[in-house]
């Protein structure tokens, strides 16, 4: 902590315009217990009175005050969001920081949330915007602030007093909270998922904890970039990475992608660092969009030419509720996606298993004799929403086809950390959790090596 009996809360503002606000802000916080250290983040002039000033800020940047002043509002924006971010990060490492907080408008968030971003999941960050009603994910990114809503950015009352005295409590009890150490100390495995793939992902789940690992599973609608965060810094020490339908999801550019704003880049993380990783393409057969009615055009024209697999042959797509409905991908758009998977698995440092399974990668793309109620598909409904059978081979998939010959053309083979294995098996099948499992095992057994698996029944030459 900041001290040896408070914690330290660093409250942002643009103190230029907003100083009276952080003021009172800062004060409740004080009288909660805390050290309070004021930062300035201000657009358009510098004040005399900030614990942390502007020109300290810029300074961590590389940035004067004279290249902000004379910026426009959304480069200003940016030059002191970076520099901001930068600044906490010095705190941070120092020890000089608890809590994060910021009572802002729209342009005052942008700037505290670019500072609250750097810092790592877990870490206290509180952010009152006016904005808070609306769509908040470009402010959020891919980390964990809490929004809350102050009704005015601007102005002391009987409203924005119980507010602010509400979120200083907050700020001051998050920081001073610690987690259980005996949860920190077990190590920590990541399964990413959809509804469409969680029973094998259970699975998986639950062979870990009988291992002694946490589990900690990743809904794949952009909280990928999260998963990626948390395996380089260290929180995250093995990746069942069985659903990475997220891809297709950025790849179309949907709202349930990777936003844009992040700096990494998904499916390389568990490579750089060297941990264990076992990559599916569970989902990858669809692309979660919004609303049927915000579809583009172009996609509903190739569903009714049978360009995108229809549902049930309706030339239309299938939609997975009120606020989902399903983008299936053409064979040239899975070719793309396999290109960018090799392509990042290729450079993996650690042990790795690319691992194909031929029948189908989810709960909508399975045939209709695979199908059940605990297979997430009734079989009254026929196959599932987005299964495209291999003409050649009518029990495989034809995108586990497409994608299989891109992935033998492009593989690194001199890497002896990837090891690429196809199954005559469907993702959802117990003997493929069991391979999942034992391949696992092995890795974080040290007894793993490329080619282990090709005995195993329903595993595939190469």
């Amino acid at each position: 902590m900041g001290s040896e009996t408070k914690p330290t809360i660093v409250c942002m503002g643009i103190l230029n315009i907003k100083g009276d606000e952080t003021k009172y802000l800062a004060d409740e916080i004080r009288k909660k217990g805390a050290d309070v250290k004021v930062m300035d983040v201000s657009l358009g002039a510098e004040v005399a009175w900030a614990d942390i000033p502007l020109s300290d800020v810029l300074a961590a940047g590389e940035v004067t005050k004279e290249t902000v002043f004379k910026a426009s509002r959304a480069e200003a924006v940016e030059l002191v969001g970076a520099a901001g971010a930068k600044k906490i990060m010095e705190l941070y490492r120092q020890g000089q920081v608890d809590g994060v907080i910021a009572w802002a408008g729209s342009v005052g968030t942008s700037v505290a949330t670019r500072v609250m971003r750097a810092l790592p999941i877990g870490f206290p960050k509180i952010m009152l915007c006016t904005l808070a009603a609306g769509d908040v994910s470009h402010w959020l990114g891919n980390k964990d602030i809490y929004i809350v809503n102050p009704i005015s950015e601007k102005g002391i009352n009987r409203v924005t007093d119980q507010i602010v005295n509400n979120a200083a409590a907050a700020i001051v009890a998050m920081a001073s909270a610690k987690s259980a150490p005996s949860r920190q100390q077990r190590p920590l495995v990541a399964l990413t998922a959809y509804g469409t793939t969680t029973p094998t992902v259970m699975k998986c789940a639950a062979h870990m904890e009988r291992r002694g690992w946490d589990t900690i599973i990743i809904h794949q609608v952009g909280t990928g970039a999260t998963m990626e965060d948390l395996i380089r810094s260290g929180q995250i020490t093995a990746v069942y990475d069985i659903t990475i339908g997220e891809l297709s999801n950025t790849m179309f550019g949907s709202i349930y992608g990777i936003g844009k704003d992040w700096e990494g880049d998904r499916l390389t993380a568990a490579g750089a660092v060297g941990v264990p990783q076992i990559v599916c393409p569970g989902g990858l057969a669809q692309c979660a969009w919004g609303p049927v009615e915000t579809m583009p055009q172009t996609f509903l024209d190739e569903y009714r030419a049978g360009t995108r697999v229809s549902y049930q042959n309706s030339g239309k797509p299938y939609v997975h509720n009120e606020a989902v409905s399903i983008v299936t991908p053409t064979l040239a758009e899975t070719k793309t996606l396999a290109h960018e998977i090799i392509a990042k698995l290729n450079r993996t440092t650690g042990p790795t298993a690319l691992i194909l399974p031929m029948r189908g990668w989810s709960a909508y793309d399975q045939p209709a004799e695979l199908v059940s109620i605990e297979r997430g598909w009734a079989k009254e409904k026929g196959a599932g929403p987005v299964w495209w059978p291999d003409p050649d081979t009518p029990n495989w998939s034809i995108r586990a086809t497409a994608i299989w010959a891109v992935f033998t053309d492009k593989i690194d083979r001199g890497n002896a950390n990837l090891d690429l294995i196809r199954c005559d098996m469907h993702l959802l099948d117990d003997a493929f959790v069991a391979l999942l499992n034992g391949c696992m095992s092995d890795m974080l057994d040290k007894t793993w090596r490329k080619g282990l698996y090709r005995e195993v029944s329903g595993v595939l030459s190469d």
